[in-house]
């Protein structure tokens, strides 16, 4: 099975993942940068990747599925985003991250995807652009009620992504 994964990555870690999956899911996989605008064209699977940033996915995987809406009419799709919280914090009367931030992307594409999910990121506050850097030190201020440093955290985990992988193949065998 010829599959096409697409990641919105803006340090690395979403990228990683990538790679992961194409270890797991081994045959024909491909991974490449939704700046790229790779065409899925001769793919039966795409699956989309993206970083979570400010209760988002990037920009970059938003144009590449508005871009090939057309084309993944056809296609099996997964949708992953990649996040440091995979279940929402609950803050001042409202949910922060989890799947909010990966629905609106789900519910562009032309059919519901085969499988999706969300997968643990990282934190490393030496990559960090300055915008980030501030909007973290807000994050955490609002929900400590005191500034503090931005700790280095990772919550990537191979073992997970290689289940995700497996439910994807799962999927595939037994469609829902």
């Amino acid at each position: 099975m010829k599959t096409l994964i697409v990641c919105a990555s803006k340090y690395g870690s979403t990228f990683e993942i990538g790679r992961w999956l194409t270890e797991r899911l081994g045959g024909d996989s491909l991974v490449d940068r939704a700046e790229s605008m790779p065409h899925p064209a001769d793919t039966d699977l795409v699956i989309l990747g993206s970083g979570i940033y400010r209760h988002h996915v990037l920009p970059s995987l938003e144009e590449y599925v508005n871009r090939f809406k057309d084309e993944l009419k056809g296609k099996k799709t997964v949708v992953f985003g990649v996040a440091m919280d995979t279940t929402g914090v609950f803050g001042r009367g409202k949910v922060h991250g989890g799947w909010d931030c990966i629905l609106p992307l789900i519910s562009s594409l032309p059919k519901p995807p085969i499988h999706a999910g969300l997968l643990g990121g990282e934190i490393n506050p030496n990559k960090l652009d300055a915008k980030d850097t501030a909007g973290l030190k807000q994050f955490y201020k609002m929900l400590c009620g005191r500034e503090t440093p931005i700790p280095y955290k990772t919550r990537m985990d191979k073992n997970d992504v290689w289940a995700f992988a497996e439910k994807i193949l799962e999927r595939l065998e037994r469609p829902i």
